[in-house]
């Protein structure tokens, strides 16, 4: 790993544009890699904001890193910690898909060769949400859906909370390398491993025996397999601790509704309940229109869920089930590529991990149910959390839950 450097070293060397020989993603000591790493860094933060007062954190955080994290700032020349992702082909993350550029780095037609996204859980400080290390993620869910995407969208251009789009990505990523992170799931530590633990943010009441227990954990202060690639550099906190929403998907009357691609980054995107970017999805992966009789819903049978263009269970009840076990109603032969890509169904070969026990819940009572990924502190009680837990428990008004942050250069 590199070592600790003076804060003048770091300055000389962002100057020169001198970098050090970084350990690779795979864990070898490439020059090569590092310098593709450094590279894509280089070429991302091109026309970024940036001040003198943060470059020692900058390139503190870029070295430490290797590249692979940098600082971004706002419109009010404010910091976050963000993760560089590169461009993924959805056949290199899932056997049986086609290949094309996964939707999360198409954006108005246009592809993004990298993409930020925050390294912690936000907190929101005077209007605005911010990625940084050793938070009380509960300062961030402090608002309904729609003010929560302003906190990130009033940022400035670039900005807004993850895309539903881009966690789909994430997801499929850390299945095939066997990386899928552990992380907060039963108050402090993991539901299947209790020799890490992080540092607690706040202490809840155990919903299972009523005793004072760790709630969250402090933004990445989990050990190493909280991380989604089990190293130092990765995204902290994707499985557990808080609920974060996403946004650019929703279940509306059963139907899945996305907006297409990651277009909810676009400035000014309209994201609201009677926006007319919602779209339906058919059974083939092609969009159409909301409330075509032939478009994609959710049903709940003998106690899983079903992929269907028909609802039979209308009993407007909450419902959870294993996402591994979701079926195909009659009619319906396989999972669209979009929904796998977006990490919602199961997927047509199995790819590298195989699937925990990640639970998809819902509906909200109302018609609409927006997303929240991930889980939270507390799910080792009723469910499990993970990387393809979705929970559509809830609609856009409840106040309470998290969000992450990301930025794509538009």
């Amino acid at each position: 790993m590199p070592s600790i450097f003076i804060k003048d070293d770091a300055r000389l060397r962002a100057e020169k544009g001198i970098r050090y020989d970084f350990l690779a993603p795979d864990g070898s000591e490439s020059r090569e890699a590092a310098e593709i790493i450094a590279a894509r860094n280089v070429e991302f933060c091109k026309g970024i904001p940036s001040c003198d007062d943060y470059i020692d954190m900058k390139m503190a955080v870029e070295a430490l890193s290797g590249g692979t994290n940098t600082i971004i700032l706002d419109d009010r020349g404010l910091p976050s910690v963000m993760v560089l992702i590169p461009k993924m082909n959805s056949a290199d993350l899932s056997n049986g898909l086609k290949s094309r550029t996964h939707p999360a780095f198409i954006v108005n037609g246009v592809e993004h060769d990298t993409v930020a996204v925050g390294k912690y859980i936000s907190i929101v400080k005077d209007g605005r949400a911010y990625s940084l290390p050793m938070k009380n993620p509960k300062e961030g869910a402090v608002a309904d859906f729609d003010k929560t995407a302003a906190f990130c969208t009033d940022k400035g251009k670039g900005w807004n909370m993850i895309p539903y789009a881009l966690w789909g990505a994430l997801a499929l990523w850390t299945k095939k390398n066997g990386t899928m992170p552990e992380g907060n799931s039963n108050y402090g530590q993991y539901n299947d491993n209790s020799s890490g633990k992080g540092i607690p943010a706040f202490i809840a009441k155990n919903y299972e025996n009523g005793t004072e227990s760790t709630g969250a954990t402090l933004t990445g202060s989990g050990p190493i397999t909280w991380f989604h690639n089990h190293c130092t550099d990765g995204i902290a906190d994707l499985c557990g601790n808080f609920y974060e929403w996403c946004s650019g998907f929703r279940w509306y009357n059963h139907e899945l509704q996305l907006i297409e691609n990651a277009n909810v980054m676009l400035p000014g995107c309209d994201t609201s309940c009677e926006s007319s970017l919602w779209r339906a999805i058919l059974p083939d992966g092609t969009l159409t229109t909301p409330g075509d009789p032939d478009s994609l819903k959710l049903d709940y049978v003998d106690g899983c869920w079903k992929l269907c263009r028909t609802v039979t269970d209308n009993s407007g009840e909450k419902h959870h089930g294993i996402m591994r076990r979701m079926g195909l109603a009659d009619g319906l032969t396989e999972f669209p590529q979009i929904l796998i890509e977006l990490g919602l169904c199961p997927e047509r070969q199995l790819t590298g991990s195989p699937y925990g026990n990640d639970v998809l819940s819902g509906p909200d009572s109302g018609p609409e149910s927006i997303p929240c990924r991930g889980g939270n502190y507390y799910d080792y009680v009723f469910t499990c959390a993970g990387m393809f837990r979705s929970s559509f428990w809830y609609g856009r008004d409840i106040v309470g839950i998290g969000s992450r942050l990301a930025y794509y250069k538009i």
